[in-house]
């Protein structure tokens, strides 16, 4: 009776220890005991990462571990074994000498890219567009889909799931602003990778830059066209593919005058009005 007690709380423990052992990617740890084997079976780790394994048998007996028929190493009961897995991706089936399987999966993420529109594009109001994406894994693995998404990543905000190639969409009537595409792709071992761009949709009125000019040490140039009341925002780049906001204003006039350090290096500038 007094051994039935004593090992009763011994599985309460181990039972308490595996519901903690860590199924996610990073380190992990594998739990074993004679009447459950390897907790959990199979473990995802990246290249790199170390996993170690626990003998918390509460009979006592001692394990042995043998991947492949030629790495082992024993478990005496009571104590740990680390090892570190190597970078290359792959299934390391394993066995004990009870009989149990296990298996450590290296995994490497997958990748994703929208390539269609491309980085701060802009587009006239209301925009209809096709987004489209890449994505690749090892080849030991799958691309199981391609989320799209527009604002955030939220499940609210998603475009469509595409589970197939071509990995695209389509968007319609979108309003004139300044949006965020997302695009999530995930493995099928449930890691995920993410691309972000974004897009400008124009209003679509006629707004002019002109008159550049150099005034009072200082660099010039008007803008035409404007709606009273509406939000402008002046973007610049070096290279027509990056756009950064330099200045933001509501105009209480239809032409307005910008101006700029003349010590800056050389930019191309556009303008952005919000509905």
């Amino acid at each position: 009776m007094k051994k039935g007690i004593v090992r009763g709380a011994i599985l309460l423990i181990a039972g308490l220890l595996l519901s903690f052992a860590p199924q996610v990617r990073g380190d992990a740890t594998v739990y074993w005991d004679f009447d459950n084997g390897f907790s959990p079976g199979t473990i995802v780790i990246g290249p790199g990462d170390a996993v170690t394994w626990w003998n918390v048998d509460p009979y006592g007996f001692d394990v042995q571990v043998t991947f492949n028929n030629s790495f082992s190493f024993s478990l005496p009961n009571g104590y740990g074994q680390g090892v570190t897995f190597p970078s290359q991706p792959g299934i390391y089936g394993y066995h004990s000498s009870w009989g149990e399987n296990g298996a450590v999966i290296v995994n490497v993420a997958p990748t994703v890219l929208i390539t269609t529109p491309t980085n701060n594009a802009v587009l006239p109001a209301p925009a209809t567009f096709t987004i489209q994406a890449t994505a690749s894994d090892t080849p030991d693995d799958f691309v199981s889909d391609v989320e799209f998404f527009l604002g955030t990543s939220d499940a609210t905000n998603s475009i469509e799931d595409v589970f197939s190639t071509p990995y695209s969409t389509s968007v319609t009537n979108l309003d004139a602003g300044i949006y965020t595409l997302i695009a999530v792709t995930r493995d099928s071992h449930g890691w995920t990778s993410t691309n972000t761009i974004l897009i400008t949709v124009s209003s679509g009125t006629s707004v002019t830059l002109i008159a550049p000019r150099i005034s009072a040490g200082q660099f010039l140039f008007d803008v035409t066209g404007l709606t009273v009341g509406k939000t402008n925002i002046v973007q610049a780049s070096t290279n027509l593919f990056s756009w950064t906001a330099i200045k933001t204003n509501v105009a209480d006039n239809t032409a307005m005058t910008f101006t700029n350090a003349t010590a800056l290096p050389r930019r191309f500038f556009r303008l952005v009005e919000l509905p």
